[in-house]
């Protein structure tokens, strides 16, 4: 029985010990962040641009945030992330959630001026520390 204890303590403790490491997990950008921008109606055209700044509450650019709690997905074998910036599928609905919570993101032109870029995701290679 007291074998039993001991081993039943064991167990808790190493998972008290270990739990915190994964929930503290981040997938940080190695790199640039680039979002998708398509562009036309019917027939689409999609290319990536780098996300130089994101417009924060306040009307303020800021640079784009290098590390995430979480992701929408992550790919181990290619060391990349996505995280999704947009609702998809609710049709008016995901229309006026995005209207409301949809990030500003900002690329640096030729000219050094920003321009504002309307992206469903962004994407970068990643580390899972």
């Amino acid at each position: 029985m007291n074998n039993l204890n001991n081993n039943y303590i064991l167990v808790l403790v190493t998972f008290f010990i270990l739990a915190p490491i994964s929930i503290r997990a981040e997938y940080c950008a190695v790199g640039k962040i680039e979002g998708e921008v398509c562009t036309g109606f019917v027939i689409e055209s999609c290319k990536f641009i780098t996300v130089d700044a994101v417009k924060g509450d306040e009307g303020k650019l800021y640079t784009v945030k290098e590390c995430y709690s979480e992701v929408s997905e992550y790919n181990e074998g290619k060391g990349r992330c996505w995280v999704n910036t947009k609702s998809k599928g609710g049709g008016a609905l995901s229309w006026a959630l995005n209207a409301a919570t949809q990030p500003e993101f900002f690329h640096k032109n030729e000219n050094g001026e920003y321009e504002e870029m309307d992206v469903e995701y962004i994407t970068f290679k990643c580390v899972r520390r």
